[in-house]
């Protein structure tokens, strides 16, 4: 118990110091340093924080301190880990997102529909990337038995 609370309060400060750093203007595509350009879709996660802790590495976010998990496949991901869709999790988060959600990032309803949606979208789309390059199996025909 208290190194989780030792590991809440390390994140905590560690969001507070970061969280001074300047934040690209709206609409603007961010040079993240790796020579890749910020997809404008991530514009709302680099404004609210998220991206001190989270890269999300499908929109070209770069976390500043990377201890959270990548949120490129977090409309699915979030199910795997905690058992809710994404929307239940960010109307009630649990561990380390419940204190951020609660202390320092707080989000309106709105930036929670506006996350979700680009979220979801993103999750679809490298779905699909996915789905063009994974081989598909031959249909299957009828069983054939072989006697021994």
């Amino acid at each position: 118990m208290k190194a989780a609370l030792a590991l809440c309060l390390g994140l905590a400060t560690a969001f507070a110091i970061g969280s001074r750093a300047p934040r690209p203007a709206a609409g603007v595509a961010a040079d993240t340093g790796r020579g890749a350009r910020l997809d404008p879709r991530a514009q709302i996660f680099v404004q609210r924080g998220c991206t001190e802790c989270h890269a999300i590495s499908g929109l070209g976010a770069v976390a500043a301190k990377d201890v959270g998990p990548d949120l490129t496949f977090a409309y699915a991901d979030v199910v795997n880990r905690y058992g809710v869709n994404l929307e239940s999790f960010l109307q009630d988060p649990s561990g380390v997102m419940r204190l951020m959600l609660a202390s320092h990032l707080h989000l309106s309803m709105a930036d929670r529909d506006s996350m979700l949606h680009v979220l979801k979208g993103l999750y679809e789309e490298r779905r699909a990337d996915m789905d063009e390059v994974i081989p598909s199996l031959p249909p299957l025909g009828p069983r054939v038995h072989v006697k021994r």
